[in-house]
């Protein structure tokens, strides 16, 4: 009977290990994220997304929400990778050149199954626009944009008002460059101490060429339909000369900024070296927290005679769950809570961010208006009727960086403008299998 009593002792307490075990593991989760940000950090966005993950602990005792930094331009080719080799984070910012790539490798959860199914219609219409669209395939939703970015002209306010310059009545290219003219400083020896526009043409890092915004003014693709590369159209050329002329014919933009990556143009136009950039409204708050917000605006690109502005460029990154976590449920209940309601109005007010929801942008619609915040309507009107999504029916992965190659050899080599953009659409083509 001692035996008996103590067998089921014995397997009580195990079982009660057991049930104790188990109820820690249920608890205790750690979600790896990766992301380009360090909550650690002191800009805007990363500020932002500190706050959002403490909150977010706070309110979920023993899940830990471990931050992985990556180089932004890396990250998305290195997910692809862990994902082949099953070691992959749990929450991924996919950038959008890449999105198409991820969503045919099979590396990013449904959404709709993690947690899209149990919202209201209401919450459904209020992430509906461009972005949602862009992850929805094949009735499945791979992700949810944060960190919405409209790629522009960005300013000195300062400098522009005192040269009695409105950015915003550009109603053409020539204009544009009239006023690149005005703003660029010389001294009595003849040497630029303030160029007025300028572009980072490296190819680490890139931003998408100001080109494009003049092709797709003229109503012409930068890709065919089979995914081809379309950049040495007569328009490209046209666009292009444009742009190296800035540099090599007109001399209001720096020779030197072949070589630039975008912090390196940052970092000059912080400094009072350039009075115009290509910029992405993403940066502004950072830049004016170095500045001022009196000293940082953006503006829609000069239109062409025919439209009033002509399409930016907009990009963002696309937060999915991979498909292989072992802990989907919670990484999608991270996510769906970070781009949620509560965590757009931190991404907005803390990160200074485009809003993500609808609801969030007329909720806020005060603090939006507020003197130095009005970049966020530009970008918010901008990307609804002058936007431009790159396609992710076929992989668009290294335009960026073709593209700017093709500048940098028009502008150091002396390549003729055709031939640097057919070689760059060979390139293009190359990299891509077309």
């Amino acid at each position: 009977m001692k035996k008996t009593l103590g067998i089921a002792l014995g397997l009580a307490a195990s079982v009660v290990s057991m049930t104790l075990a188990t109820a820690a593991l249920a608890q205790d989760t750690t979600i790896r994220m990766w992301t380009f940000l360090n909550p650690t950090g002191t800009a805007p966005r990363e500020v932002a997304l500190a706050k959002i993950i403490s909150s977010y602990e706070a309110a979920n005792p023993g899940t830990k929400i471990l931050v992985e930094p990556q180089v932004w331009d890396q990250m998305t080719p290195k997910f692809l990778a862990a994902h082949a080799n099953n070691n992959a984070p749990d929450v991924i910012w996919v950038v959008t050149d890449f999105l198409g790539d991820a969503i045919k490798s099979g590396s990013l959860a449904d959404l709709n199954e993690l947690f899209v199914k149990d919202w209201s219609p209401e919450r459904l219409a209020d992430n509906a626009g461009a972005y949602w669209n862009l992850s929805e395939v094949d009735g499945k939703q791979h992700a949810i944009f944060v960190s919405r970015n409209y790629i522009s002209l960005m300013y000195r306010k300062d400098l522009l008002d005192a040269a009695g310059i409105d950015p915003n009545s550009f109603k053409s290219w020539d204009e544009f460059r009239e006023a690149a003219k005005k703003l660029t400083v010389t001294d009595a020896a003849g040497n630029v101490s303030r160029y007025g526009f300028a572009t980072a043409f490296s190819e680490q890092q890139a931003d998408p060429s100001p080109i494009i915004p003049q092709i797709l003014a003229a109503g012409e693709k930068l890709f065919n339909d089979d995914g081809t590369a379309n950049f040495a159209s007569p328009t490209g050329v046209a666009a292009m000369t444009f742009i190296t002329d800035l540099v090599s014919k007109d001399k209001v933009s720096p020779a030197d900024a072949v070589s630039w990556t975008v912090d390196d143009l940052f970092e000059q136009f912080a400094a009072d070296r350039v009075a115009m950039i290509q910029g992405p409204a993403v940066r502004v708050s950072t830049l004016q927290a170095k500045l001022g917000k009196d000293k940082v605006g953006l503006a829609m690109w000069p239109g062409n005679g025919t439209a009033e502005h002509s399409p930016a460029v907009m990009a963002g990154w696309a937060v999915g769950v991979w498909s292989g976590s072992p802990v989907k449920e919670q990484a999608g209940k991270f996510v769906e809570y970070m781009l949620g309601p509560d965590g757009d109005r931190v991404w907005v007010e803390d990160g200074g961010q485009v809003p993500g929801l609808l609801s969030t942008l007329e909720n806020m619609k005060d603090f939006i208006a507020q003197p130095g915040n009005e970049f966020l309507s530009v970008a918010a009107e901008g990307s609804a009727k002058y936007g431009w999504l790159t396609p992710i029916e076929f992989s668009v992965g290294g335009y960026r960086q073709v593209l700017n190659k093709a500048a940098q050899r028009i502008l150091v080599e002396g390549v003729a403008v055709e031939q640097a953009l057919k070689d760059a659409a060979d390139e293009f083509n190359r990299q891509n299998n077309r």
